[in-house]
Protein backbone atom coordinates (compact mmCIF):
# COMPACT_ATOMS: atom_id res chain seq x y z
CA UNK A 1 0.00 0.00 0.00
CA UNK A 2 1.37 3.39 -1.02
CA UNK A 3 1.98 5.61 2.03
CA UNK A 4 -0.01 8.82 2.11
CA UNK A 5 1.84 12.11 2.05
CA UNK A 6 1.61 14.40 5.08
CA UNK A 7 -0.85 17.25 4.58
CA UNK A 8 -0.08 20.63 6.07
CA UNK A 9 -2.82 22.27 8.13
CA UNK A 10 -4.61 25.10 6.36
CA UNK A 11 -4.98 28.58 7.78
CA UNK A 12 -2.70 30.38 10.21
CA UNK A 13 0.22 28.31 11.41
CA UNK A 14 1.35 28.02 15.06
CA UNK A 15 3.28 31.10 16.10
CA UNK A 16 1.88 33.23 13.27
CA UNK A 17 0.71 36.60 14.65
CA UNK A 18 -2.98 37.34 14.17
CA UNK A 19 -4.26 40.29 12.16
CA UNK A 20 -7.33 42.08 13.52
CA UNK A 21 -9.27 44.57 11.44
CA UNK A 22 -8.09 48.11 12.16
CA UNK A 23 -10.81 50.50 13.26
CA UNK A 24 -11.66 53.37 10.92
CA UNK A 25 -10.64 56.77 12.42
CA UNK A 26 -13.49 58.49 14.25
CA UNK A 27 -13.53 61.43 11.81
CA UNK A 28 -14.38 58.95 9.02
CA UNK A 29 -17.23 57.30 10.95
CA UNK A 30 -20.65 58.19 9.52
CA UNK A 31 -22.82 57.28 12.53
CA UNK A 32 -22.00 56.69 16.19
CA UNK A 33 -24.45 54.74 18.37
CA UNK A 34 -23.86 54.54 22.13
CA UNK A 35 -25.14 51.32 23.69
CA UNK A 36 -25.72 51.40 27.47
CA UNK A 37 -26.66 48.40 29.63
CA UNK A 38 -30.28 48.44 30.85
CA UNK A 39 -29.97 46.33 33.98
CA UNK A 40 -27.50 44.34 36.05
CA UNK A 41 -27.59 40.61 35.23
CA UNK A 42 -26.37 39.86 38.77
CA UNK A 43 -29.01 41.66 40.88
CA UNK A 44 -31.47 42.97 38.26
CA UNK A 45 -30.91 46.56 39.42
CA UNK A 46 -31.54 49.31 36.85
CA UNK A 47 -29.51 51.89 38.79
CA UNK A 48 -26.31 51.97 36.74
CA UNK A 49 -23.59 54.62 36.97
CA UNK A 50 -23.68 56.60 33.68
CA UNK A 51 -19.87 56.94 33.68
CA UNK A 52 -18.58 53.81 31.85
CA UNK A 53 -15.84 51.62 33.28
CA UNK A 54 -14.70 50.83 29.74
CA UNK A 55 -15.95 51.17 26.17
CA UNK A 56 -15.62 48.46 23.53
CA UNK A 57 -15.79 49.72 19.95
CA UNK A 58 -17.24 47.67 17.11
CA UNK A 59 -17.65 49.04 13.62
CA UNK A 60 -19.94 47.81 10.86
CA UNK A 61 -18.96 48.78 7.33
CA UNK A 62 -21.69 48.76 4.70
CA UNK A 63 -21.68 49.54 1.01
CA UNK A 64 -24.01 52.38 0.12
CA UNK A 65 -26.44 51.97 -2.73
CA UNK A 66 -24.59 53.12 -5.83
CA UNK A 67 -26.50 55.32 -8.23
CA UNK A 68 -24.85 56.78 -11.31
CA UNK A 69 -24.58 60.55 -11.48
CA UNK A 70 -26.00 61.42 -14.91
CA UNK A 71 -25.60 64.84 -16.52
CA UNK A 72 -27.72 65.51 -19.58
CA UNK A 73 -26.52 68.02 -22.17
CA UNK A 74 -29.29 69.50 -24.30
CA UNK A 75 -27.48 70.62 -27.43
CA UNK A 76 -29.57 73.34 -29.01
CA UNK A 77 -29.60 74.18 -32.68
CA UNK A 78 -30.88 77.67 -33.45
CA UNK A 79 -31.57 79.58 -36.66
CA UNK A 80 -29.54 82.67 -37.36
CA UNK A 81 -32.02 85.49 -37.87
CA UNK A 82 -29.59 87.34 -40.12
CA UNK A 83 -28.65 84.65 -42.67
CA UNK A 84 -31.01 81.81 -41.81
CA UNK A 85 -28.25 79.27 -41.10
CA UNK A 86 -28.90 76.61 -38.49
CA UNK A 87 -26.24 76.84 -35.77
CA UNK A 88 -25.65 74.04 -33.26
CA UNK A 89 -24.06 74.64 -29.84
CA UNK A 90 -20.51 73.36 -29.30
CA UNK A 91 -20.26 70.02 -27.50
CA UNK A 92 -17.90 70.20 -24.51
CA UNK A 93 -15.14 67.60 -24.40
CA UNK A 94 -16.61 65.95 -21.29
CA UNK A 95 -19.76 65.11 -23.27
CA UNK A 96 -18.02 63.55 -26.27
CA UNK A 97 -17.64 60.04 -24.85
CA UNK A 98 -20.68 59.79 -22.67
CA UNK A 99 -18.64 58.67 -19.63
CA UNK A 100 -16.91 60.69 -16.92
CA UNK A 101 -13.25 60.36 -15.87
CA UNK A 102 -13.99 58.40 -12.67
CA UNK A 103 -16.09 55.84 -14.52
CA UNK A 104 -13.51 55.47 -17.30
CA UNK A 105 -10.75 55.20 -14.71
CA UNK A 106 -12.72 52.53 -12.86
CA UNK A 107 -13.30 50.44 -16.00
CA UNK A 108 -9.65 50.74 -16.96
CA UNK A 109 -8.54 49.76 -13.46
CA UNK A 110 -10.66 46.60 -13.60
CA UNK A 111 -8.87 45.58 -16.79
CA UNK A 112 -5.41 46.29 -15.41
CA UNK A 113 -5.60 45.30 -11.76
CA UNK A 114 -8.34 42.64 -12.06
CA UNK A 115 -7.40 41.60 -14.61
CA UNK A 116 -10.96 41.10 -15.86
CA UNK A 117 -12.26 40.36 -19.33
CA UNK A 118 -14.31 43.00 -21.10
CA UNK A 119 -17.51 40.98 -20.65
CA UNK A 120 -16.90 40.76 -16.90
CA UNK A 121 -16.31 44.50 -16.70
CA UNK A 122 -19.59 45.18 -18.52
CA UNK A 123 -21.34 42.79 -16.13
CA UNK A 124 -19.94 44.53 -13.04
CA UNK A 125 -20.88 48.00 -14.24
CA UNK A 126 -24.37 46.63 -14.86
CA UNK A 127 -24.67 45.87 -11.14
CA UNK A 128 -23.80 49.51 -10.49
CA UNK A 129 -26.74 50.66 -12.59
CA UNK A 130 -24.78 51.47 -15.75
CA UNK A 131 -25.37 49.60 -18.98
CA UNK A 132 -22.19 49.71 -21.05
CA UNK A 133 -21.76 47.80 -24.29
CA UNK A 134 -18.61 45.96 -25.33
CA UNK A 135 -18.11 48.53 -28.07
CA UNK A 136 -18.37 51.38 -25.59
CA UNK A 137 -15.86 49.72 -23.29
CA UNK A 138 -13.46 49.14 -26.20
CA UNK A 139 -13.64 52.86 -27.04
CA UNK A 140 -12.70 53.71 -23.44
CA UNK A 141 -9.75 51.31 -23.51
CA UNK A 142 -8.63 52.69 -26.88
CA UNK A 143 -8.57 56.16 -25.33
CA UNK A 144 -6.69 54.80 -22.31
CA UNK A 145 -4.06 53.25 -24.60
CA UNK A 146 -3.45 56.69 -26.13
CA UNK A 147 -3.42 58.59 -22.82
CA UNK A 148 -1.05 56.07 -21.17
CA UNK A 149 1.54 56.16 -23.96
CA UNK A 150 3.69 58.85 -22.34
CA UNK A 151 3.52 57.37 -18.79
CA UNK A 152 4.50 54.01 -20.30
CA UNK A 153 7.52 55.52 -22.06
CA UNK A 154 8.53 57.32 -18.85
CA UNK A 155 8.45 54.08 -16.84
CA UNK A 156 10.41 52.17 -19.49
CA UNK A 157 13.07 54.88 -19.72
CA UNK A 158 13.43 55.04 -15.94
CA UNK A 159 13.65 51.25 -15.55
CA UNK A 160 16.29 50.90 -18.28
CA UNK A 161 18.39 53.59 -16.59
CA UNK A 162 18.35 51.72 -13.25
CA UNK A 163 21.47 50.13 -11.83
CA UNK A 164 19.99 46.64 -12.01
CA UNK A 165 16.99 45.27 -13.87
CA UNK A 166 15.22 41.90 -13.83
CA UNK A 167 14.18 40.56 -17.23
CA UNK A 168 11.67 37.84 -18.08
CA UNK A 169 9.10 36.92 -20.72
CA UNK A 170 5.98 34.85 -21.20
CA UNK A 171 3.69 34.03 -24.10
CA UNK A 172 0.76 36.15 -25.25
CA UNK A 173 -1.65 35.93 -28.15
CA UNK A 174 -2.64 38.39 -30.88
CA UNK A 175 -5.61 37.16 -32.93
CA UNK A 176 -4.68 33.59 -32.01
CA UNK A 177 -1.05 33.98 -33.08
CA UNK A 178 1.62 33.54 -30.43
CA UNK A 179 3.68 36.54 -29.41
CA UNK A 180 5.62 37.39 -26.26
CA UNK A 181 5.38 39.76 -23.31
CA UNK A 182 8.79 40.96 -22.18
CA UNK A 183 9.13 42.41 -18.68
CA UNK A 184 11.79 44.73 -17.32
CA UNK A 185 11.56 45.26 -13.56
CA UNK A 186 13.46 47.47 -11.15
CA UNK A 187 12.67 48.35 -7.52
CA UNK A 188 10.98 51.60 -8.62
CA UNK A 189 8.94 50.36 -11.58
CA UNK A 190 8.16 47.64 -14.11
CA UNK A 191 7.42 47.88 -17.82
CA UNK A 192 5.95 45.33 -20.22
CA UNK A 193 6.38 45.22 -23.97
CA UNK A 194 4.65 42.82 -26.36
CA UNK A 195 6.75 41.63 -29.29
CA UNK A 196 6.06 39.08 -32.05
CA UNK A 197 9.27 37.22 -31.19
CA UNK A 198 11.23 35.72 -28.31
CA UNK A 199 14.54 36.00 -30.17
CA UNK A 200 17.75 37.89 -29.48
CA UNK A 201 16.53 40.56 -31.91
CA UNK A 202 13.41 40.95 -29.78
CA UNK A 203 15.61 41.30 -26.70
CA UNK A 204 17.48 44.14 -28.42
CA UNK A 205 14.21 45.86 -29.34
CA UNK A 206 12.99 45.72 -25.75
CA UNK A 207 16.20 46.23 -23.75
CA UNK A 208 18.21 48.24 -26.27
CA UNK A 209 20.37 50.83 -24.52
CA UNK A 210 20.46 49.07 -21.16
CA UNK A 211 24.04 48.80 -19.90
CA UNK A 212 23.90 47.89 -16.21
CA UNK A 213 23.28 44.62 -14.31
CA UNK A 214 20.68 42.27 -15.81
CA UNK A 215 19.08 39.49 -13.74
CA UNK A 216 17.38 36.76 -15.76
CA UNK A 217 17.07 33.05 -16.28
CA UNK A 218 19.41 31.29 -18.71
CA UNK A 219 17.21 31.55 -21.78
CA UNK A 220 19.32 31.98 -24.92
CA UNK A 221 18.04 35.45 -25.87
CA UNK A 222 19.73 36.91 -22.78
CA UNK A 223 23.11 35.51 -23.84
CA UNK A 224 23.31 38.42 -26.26
CA UNK A 225 23.73 40.84 -23.37
CA UNK A 226 27.37 41.79 -22.87
CA UNK A 227 27.04 43.70 -19.60
CA UNK A 228 27.13 42.32 -16.06
CA UNK A 229 24.59 39.61 -15.28
CA UNK A 230 23.01 37.75 -12.40
CA UNK A 231 21.64 34.32 -13.24
CA UNK A 232 18.49 33.39 -11.34
CA UNK A 233 19.54 30.96 -8.60
CA UNK A 234 15.96 29.85 -8.02
CA UNK A 235 15.88 28.32 -11.51
CA UNK A 236 19.28 26.73 -10.92
CA UNK A 237 18.12 25.36 -7.56
CA UNK A 238 15.25 23.61 -9.35
CA UNK A 239 17.73 22.13 -11.85
CA UNK A 240 19.90 20.88 -8.98
CA UNK A 241 16.81 19.32 -7.38
CA UNK A 242 16.04 17.38 -10.57
CA UNK A 243 19.67 16.30 -10.84
CA UNK A 244 19.74 15.15 -7.21
CA UNK A 245 16.79 12.82 -7.88
CA UNK A 246 18.68 10.93 -10.60
CA UNK A 247 20.49 7.68 -9.91
CA UNK A 248 24.21 7.03 -9.63
CA UNK A 249 26.86 9.74 -9.87
CA UNK A 250 24.37 12.26 -11.28
CA UNK A 251 22.30 12.13 -8.11
CA UNK A 252 25.34 12.22 -5.82
CA UNK A 253 26.77 15.35 -7.44
CA UNK A 254 23.29 16.87 -7.68
CA UNK A 255 22.75 16.48 -3.94
CA UNK A 256 26.05 18.23 -3.23
CA UNK A 257 25.11 21.11 -5.52
CA UNK A 258 21.64 21.32 -3.99
CA UNK A 259 22.80 21.44 -0.38
CA UNK A 260 25.58 23.93 -1.04
CA UNK A 261 23.18 26.26 -2.87
CA UNK A 262 20.66 26.00 -0.05
CA UNK A 263 23.38 27.03 2.39
CA UNK A 264 24.07 30.14 0.33
CA UNK A 265 20.35 31.00 0.32
CA UNK A 266 20.33 30.58 4.11
CA UNK A 267 23.20 33.07 4.44
CA UNK A 268 21.40 35.44 2.07
CA UNK A 269 18.30 35.30 4.25
CA UNK A 270 20.39 36.20 7.29
CA UNK A 271 21.89 39.10 5.34
CA UNK A 272 18.42 40.38 4.37
CA UNK A 273 17.41 40.18 8.05
CA UNK A 274 20.44 42.37 8.91
CA UNK A 275 22.09 39.51 10.79
CA UNK A 276 25.14 39.63 8.48
CA UNK A 277 27.04 42.46 6.86
CA UNK A 278 27.90 42.19 3.17
CA UNK A 279 31.51 41.39 4.06
CA UNK A 280 30.31 38.62 6.39
CA UNK A 281 27.93 37.37 3.68
CA UNK A 282 30.74 37.02 1.16
CA UNK A 283 32.95 35.28 3.69
CA UNK A 284 30.15 32.89 4.73
CA UNK A 285 29.40 31.98 1.10
CA UNK A 286 33.03 31.64 0.00
CA UNK A 287 33.52 27.94 0.75
CA UNK A 288 30.08 27.01 -0.59
CA UNK A 289 30.84 28.78 -3.87
CA UNK A 290 34.10 26.90 -4.18
CA UNK A 291 32.41 23.58 -3.39
CA UNK A 292 29.84 24.26 -6.12
CA UNK A 293 32.61 25.04 -8.58
CA UNK A 294 34.40 21.79 -7.72
CA UNK A 295 31.21 19.72 -8.03
CA UNK A 296 30.35 21.31 -11.38
CA UNK A 297 33.87 20.58 -12.64
CA UNK A 298 33.49 16.91 -11.73
CA UNK A 299 30.03 16.76 -13.29
CA UNK A 300 31.26 18.34 -16.52
CA UNK A 301 34.16 15.92 -17.01
CA UNK A 302 33.24 12.58 -15.39
CA UNK A 303 32.45 9.84 -17.92
CA UNK A 304 29.75 8.22 -15.79
CA UNK A 305 27.63 11.42 -15.72
CA UNK A 306 24.51 11.47 -17.92
CA UNK A 307 24.17 13.88 -20.83
CA UNK A 308 21.59 16.16 -19.16
CA UNK A 309 23.58 16.52 -15.96
CA UNK A 310 26.81 17.06 -17.87
CA UNK A 311 25.25 19.73 -20.08
CA UNK A 312 23.94 21.56 -17.01
CA UNK A 313 27.35 21.48 -15.32
CA UNK A 314 29.13 22.74 -18.45
CA UNK A 315 26.61 25.55 -18.93
CA UNK A 316 26.93 26.74 -15.33
CA UNK A 317 30.73 26.60 -15.43
CA UNK A 318 30.71 28.78 -18.53
CA UNK A 319 28.62 31.41 -16.76
CA UNK A 320 29.88 30.75 -13.24
CA UNK A 321 30.71 34.36 -12.34
CA UNK A 322 27.16 35.46 -13.20
CA UNK A 323 25.83 33.25 -10.40
CA UNK A 324 27.38 35.36 -7.63
CA UNK A 325 26.96 39.01 -8.65
CA UNK A 326 24.44 39.44 -5.82
CA UNK A 327 27.18 38.73 -3.27
CA UNK A 328 29.14 41.76 -4.42
CA UNK A 329 26.65 44.26 -5.79
CA UNK A 330 24.25 46.26 -3.64
CA UNK A 331 20.60 45.97 -4.70
CA UNK A 332 20.99 42.80 -6.79
CA UNK A 333 18.87 39.81 -5.77
CA UNK A 334 19.85 36.15 -6.38
CA UNK A 335 16.47 35.40 -7.98
CA UNK A 336 14.33 36.79 -10.78
CA UNK A 337 11.22 36.97 -8.59
CA UNK A 338 10.59 40.68 -9.22
CA UNK A 339 10.01 40.17 -12.96
CA UNK A 340 8.17 36.88 -12.47
CA UNK A 341 5.71 38.44 -10.00
CA UNK A 342 5.06 41.25 -12.47
CA UNK A 343 4.17 38.78 -15.23
CA UNK A 344 1.66 36.76 -13.17
CA UNK A 345 -1.30 39.08 -13.87
CA UNK A 346 -0.52 38.77 -17.58
CA UNK A 347 -0.60 34.98 -17.30
CA UNK A 348 -4.01 35.19 -15.61
CA UNK A 349 -5.27 37.67 -18.21
CA UNK A 350 -4.09 35.39 -21.03
CA UNK A 351 -6.09 32.48 -19.62
CA UNK A 352 -9.19 34.62 -19.14
CA UNK A 353 -9.16 36.53 -22.43
CA UNK A 354 -7.01 34.49 -24.83
CA UNK A 355 -4.82 37.54 -25.40
CA UNK A 356 -5.53 40.52 -27.66
CA UNK A 357 -7.68 40.74 -30.76
CA UNK A 358 -6.19 43.94 -32.21
CA UNK A 359 -2.97 45.94 -32.38
CA UNK A 360 -4.42 48.65 -30.18
CA UNK A 361 -5.40 45.92 -27.71
CA UNK A 362 -1.74 44.91 -27.29
CA UNK A 363 -0.79 48.54 -26.71
CA UNK A 364 -3.54 48.91 -24.13
CA UNK A 365 -2.47 45.73 -22.33
CA UNK A 366 1.22 46.56 -22.11
CA UNK A 367 0.60 50.18 -21.12
CA UNK A 368 -2.11 49.67 -18.53
CA UNK A 369 -0.24 46.75 -16.95
CA UNK A 370 2.96 48.80 -16.86
CA UNK A 371 1.18 51.63 -15.06
CA UNK A 372 -0.71 49.35 -12.66
CA UNK A 373 2.34 47.27 -11.71
CA UNK A 374 4.50 50.36 -11.17
CA UNK A 375 1.88 52.11 -9.05
CA UNK A 376 1.45 49.02 -6.89
CA UNK A 377 5.22 48.84 -6.37
CA UNK A 378 5.00 52.39 -5.07
CA UNK A 379 1.89 51.55 -2.97
CA UNK A 380 -0.10 54.24 -4.81
CA UNK A 381 -3.83 54.23 -5.59
CA UNK A 382 -4.36 52.85 -9.11
CA UNK A 383 -7.98 54.04 -9.36
CA UNK A 384 -7.11 57.61 -8.38
CA UNK A 385 -4.24 57.75 -10.83
CA UNK A 386 -6.28 56.45 -13.79
CA UNK A 387 -9.08 58.89 -12.94
CA UNK A 388 -6.55 61.73 -13.09
CA UNK A 389 -5.32 60.43 -16.46
CA UNK A 390 -8.81 60.76 -17.95
CA UNK A 391 -9.38 64.07 -16.17
CA UNK A 392 -6.18 65.44 -17.75
CA UNK A 393 -7.81 64.90 -21.13
CA UNK A 394 -10.70 67.18 -20.13
CA UNK A 395 -8.25 69.82 -18.99
CA UNK A 396 -6.23 69.35 -22.19
CA UNK A 397 -3.04 68.77 -20.23
CA UNK A 398 -0.50 65.96 -20.04
CA UNK A 399 -1.21 62.80 -18.09
CA UNK A 400 0.17 62.87 -14.54
CA UNK A 401 3.56 61.18 -14.05
CA UNK A 402 3.31 57.56 -13.00
CA UNK A 403 6.62 57.64 -11.16
CA UNK A 404 6.10 59.57 -7.94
Amino acid sequence: MKPSLPVANKGGQPGHPGHNRVLVPLEQVTTVIDLLPLSCPNCASTKLNPIPVSIECRQVIELLEIKPDVTQYNIHTCRCEKCGKHVRADIPIEAERGFGPRLMGFMTMLAGEGPLSKRKICSITGYLGMKISLGGLCNIHKLAATLLEKPFEEVKETVLSAGNVNGDETSWSLRGKRCWIWAGASPSGTFFQIDPSRSQEAFKRVFGGFKNILTSDRYGAYNLYEGRKQACLAHILRDFTKMSERSGADGAIGRILLEETKEIFAHWKRFKNAELTRVELREAAKNHVQNINDALSVGASAEQIGNKSQALCCDLLNRFLTLWTFLEQEGVEPTNNLAERGLRPFVIARKLSNGSQSEWGTKFSERVMTVVCTLKQQTRNVFEYLTEVFRSRLEKGPAPPVLG
